[in-house]
């Protein structure tokens, strides 16, 4: 077979001609993809402005006999107890972990901690939480009362759009609402301090009816230099973030006479809530993928009985079908946590289920235990499969035409993406001069001027 008549559903690196010949191909199946509608399918319907496709349901399969998780199983509270006793508690009285500090090391110098540290203590000033003994009963407050004479909008789709607003102006990137939902609830609320549960029932402080999904962009050139202390930094202000925009808009709609309580990564699980409420797709990596910012956030939610609202729909946008073929994340991770296993399903990882894994949904399954191990080892947050996604871009008009063309056009456009993605040197991982280039001052201005 010729270079250029290479196999597109081949692993081999494409020719640059073959690059090009798909680009063109994609680009025509674009223009002629929006001419047609292409994407929209029976009980959904296709979004106007871009690429996607919405959904009145769930877009993923769950099984009838699903099981709400159980926040005792949280595989990172869990796996951080144990390797604490070996590694030691980070940042505990203010002081760094030492196993990793490196001042000749760019991503572990003083500096580099320094960067991460910051946003988590700030986060545990204001809250009064500690990052390593998180109680998951409402991170962000649990028990304020909302003022007297409820408001009532004139509209629902008025209500949605003053929410989002709020949201927005108190610092979210992307927002959406949707319907409480039991099965991504927790079964119960776990104080990880004391080990008591409390239920939703009986300890609540109202019974929720609608969760707003609130997602913070994460800095890409950061995250180019994972796994580093540099990189956890981008997760770090991600937290710090969450915790500033959530309590606000909680606070906002209880200032409307509404009840409220505002979340972080306790009451119930983001990504699911975040796929319902349309700002994102599920990946193999088991993060949310959204159409802006790829995987690159993180994710808050407020739990309110406000329920005269505009919910939104689910949306798709080819992002499972192109995990797939892809792999780049599985094939990144130094731990081995992602699965390689060819399409998402119901069934077991090899190990079979853990006590972390929630089965019952089609999925791919992580190994968090594997992940979080090695979050201690290389003392970093790690992020090389955020590193490595190929939605993981900038936000320039190539990237945003590229994964046009990968939603409407599925298949060998896949493979040209990934491989394009490897060609221009995007997703590389444990590079040592990113950390670097994060710091450098060239191109930038601190004036105004740019």
């Amino acid at each position: 077979m010729a270079e250029d008549q290479q196999d597109p559903n081949s692993n081999a690196i494409l020719s640059r001609r073959g690059l090009l010949k798909l680009g063109v191909a994609g680009g025509s199946a674009l223009l002629a993809g929006q001419a047609v509608g292409v994407g929209s399918e029976e009980s959904a319907k296709a979004d106007g402005r871009m690429p996607m496709v919405e959904h009145d349901e769930f877009p993923y399969k769950v099984n009838e006999d699903y099981r709400q998780f159980k926040p005792e199983n949280n595989s990172f509270l869990r796996i951080m107890r144990n390797n604490m006793k070996q590694y030691g508690t980070p940042y505990a009285d203010g002081q760094f972990p030492t196993h990793a500090m490196d001042d000749n090391k760019p991503g572990f110098r003083r500096y580099d901690y320094a960067l991460d540290f910051a946003p988590w203590a700030y986060k545990r000033r204001i809250t009064g939480d500690s990052q390593f003994t998180q109680p998951n009963q409402g991170e962000y407050g649990w028990h304020f009362k909302p003022m007297p004479d409820p408001y009532q909008f004139k509209t629902k789709q008025l209500a949605s759009e003053v929410i989002k607003r709020a949201a927005k102006h108190y610092g979210a990137d992307l927002v959406g609402i949707a319907r409480q939902d039991w099965r991504w609830d927790y079964a119960h609320h776990h104080d990880f301090t004391t080990g008591e549960n409390y239920s939703w029932e009986d300890d609540f402080p109202f019974k929720p009816k609608t969760v707003i999904t609130l997602a913070f962009e994460m800095d890409y050139e950061a995250l180019t230099a994972g796994p580093s202390r540099t990189s956890s930094a981008a997760t770090s202000i991600g937290y710090a973030r969450m915790m500033h925009t959530s309590s606000m808009l909680a606070e906002f709609i209880r200032s409307l006479g509404h009840n409220a309580v505002a979340a972080g990564n306790d009451l119930g699980l983001s990504v699911p809530y975040a796929i319902a409420s349309g700002i994102g797709e599920s990946s193999r990596m088991g993060l949310l993928v959204t159409y802006n910012y790829g995987p690159r956030v993180r994710l808050a939610k407020v739990y309110t009985d406000l329920d005269f609202v505009e919910y939104d729909k689910p949306k798709t946008f080819g992002v499972r079908s192109f995990c797939e073929r892809c792999m780049r994340c599985a094939d990144a991770c130094p731990s081995g946590a992602i699965s390689h296993q060819a399409k998402a399903s119901f069934d077991a990882p090899e190990g079979g289920f853990q006590p972390f894994h929630n089965p019952g949904v089609e999925k791919w399954y992580v190994d968090s235990d594997k992940c979080r191990s090695y979050w201690h080892e290389s003392d970093t947050d790690c992020a090389t499969c955020i590193t490595s996604c190929p939605y993981n871009k900038p936000d320039f008009w190539h990237h945003r035409m590229i994964e046009k063309m990968n939603t409407i056009v599925p298949g060998p456009l896949h493979t040209f993406m990934r491989e394009m993605d490897i060609w221009f040197g995007f997703g590389t991982t444990f590079d040592e001069k990113a950390p670097d280039r994060f710091w450098s001052p060239k191109g930038r201005m601190y004036d105004g001027r740019g």
